[in-house]
C-alpha cells in the first residue's frame, strides 16, 4: 500500500456526504411555498452581488440603516488618522483654555496696581499722563 498525499478515499466519502445532502435539498425543495421560494431567490441573488462587489474591490452595503454615513470607515487608515487629530486638537484647545485662564488670574494677583485699577476706564489716562515737575 503506498501512501498518497490526496488521501482519495476520504475525498470519495465527502462527495458521497455532498451528493446525499443534495437529494435531500433538492426532494424538501418541493414542499416550500411560493413565498419561501421568492425569498430564497431574492437572497442568492443578493449574494452574487455582494460576491461580485467584494471581486471587484467596490463593497457598499445600502440595505443598512447606517451604511450611507459610515461607508468611510471601510479605510482604516483614514479613521486612525483622524482619531489622533482630534485627540490632539482637543488637547490643544483644552490646554490653551487651562493656561489662559491661568494666566489671567496670576497676573492679577502679581501685578503691583489693585484689580479695580484694570476695570476703571479712568485710570489708564491718569498712568499715561505726563506730570511736569
Amino acid at each position: 500500500m503506498s501512501l498518497d498525499n490526496t488521501n482519495q478515499h476520504e475525498i470519495d466519502d465527502l462527495e458521497d456526504q455532498a451528493k446525499q445532502m443534495v437529494s435531500l435539498l433538492d426532494k424538501n425543495a418541493q414542499h416550500l411555498s411560493m413565498r419561501t421560494l421568492k425569498k430564497l431567490e431574492e437572497g442568492r441573488a443578493q449574494a452574487i452581488r455582494v460576491h461580485a462587489q467584494y471581486q471587484s474591490g467596490h463593497v457598499s452595503n445600502t440595505d443598512g440603516t447606517l451604511s450611507q454615513f459610515s461607508h468611510w470607515a471601510d479605510n482604516h487608515r483614514l479613521v486612525s488618522v483622524s482619531l489622533i487629530a482630534v485627540t490632539v486638537a482637543v488637547f490643544l484647545i483644552i490646554s490653551q483654555s487651562f493656561m489662559r485662564s491661568d494666566t489671567s488670574d496670576a497676573f492679577l494677583l502679581s501685578a503691583e496696581l489693585p484689580p479695580e485699577a484694570f476695570v476703571d476706564l479712568g485710570f489708564e489716562p491718569s498712568l499715561n499722563r505726563i506730570e511736569n515737575i
